[in-house]
């Protein structure tokens, strides 16, 4: 199974049912994490409820997380767009920014299409405005 090919994550992880998750997504947040050099704490990933309809999670192909390296969310962001583009996925992934969460964090997916967003509270909004949220902690 691809569980002996990551160096960073294990089933033993809040992913559901681990042996539902996508091993294009294991393999993509593993090289993210080899990369960031920090925990990942890992929310969720395949689930059967409370997801937006036709959510990657109720396929496999998703996972919410946050890193525990001290940084700023803001910078983080950064950090996420620069390694998913170096490693070339960047218009092949959903990424969205949650910067209102208790520990705020990340949801990324293996969608084959680019897609980006941003959820503030209940509210999803776009991308660049939840950017904004998580520099300044406000809206806008």
């Amino acid at each position: 199974m691809i569980w002996k090919h990551l160096k960073h994550f294990t089933p033993d992880e809040n992913w559901g049912d681990p042996d539902k998750i996508n091993g294009l997504l294991l393999l993509l947040l593993d090289a993210l994490r080899d990369r960031w050099s920090a925990p990942f704490s890992v929310h969720c990933a395949y689930d059967l409820s409370g997801h937006l309809d036709k959510s990657e999670h109720y396929l496999g192909n998703a996972v919410d997380f946050h890193i525990d390296d001290g940084e700023s969310f803001a910078l983080q962001i950064s950090v996420m767009e620069h390694f998913l583009e170096g490693l070339q996925v960047a218009g092949h992934c959903g990424l969205g920014i949650y910067p209102g969460w208790n520990k705020p964090g990340f949801h990324l997916d293996v969608r084959g299409a680019k897609a980006r967003w941003g959820r503030i509270g209940e509210d999803y909004v776009g991308f660049d405005e939840a950017k904004t949220y998580a520099r300044i902690g406000k809206k806008v």
